[in-house]
């Protein structure tokens, strides 16, 4: 019998999974890792002696230091 793969999906990352079921903690991982990516990204534009950025439920704030 050939084995099947098993995709989970939250948001917009896409697992693929040996069983159906994905533990949480594997899940924030990813999500830290990407979030780090995402950074790095944002740190390239924008300077951070010049420019605040934080990280919102909503999405990534850039607004500049006073």
């Amino acid at each position: 019998m050939k084995r099947k793969r098993t995709y989970f999906m939250i948001e917009d990352l896409v697992f693929e999974v040996e069983k159906p079921e994905i533990p949480v903690k594997h899940i924030k991982k990813t999500q830290v890792k990407i979030e780090n990516e995402e950074y790095k990204e944002l740190r390239k534009e924008f300077n951070e002696d010049v420019y605040h950025i934080v990280k919102t439920p909503d999405g990534w704030v850039i607004s500049e230091k006073e």
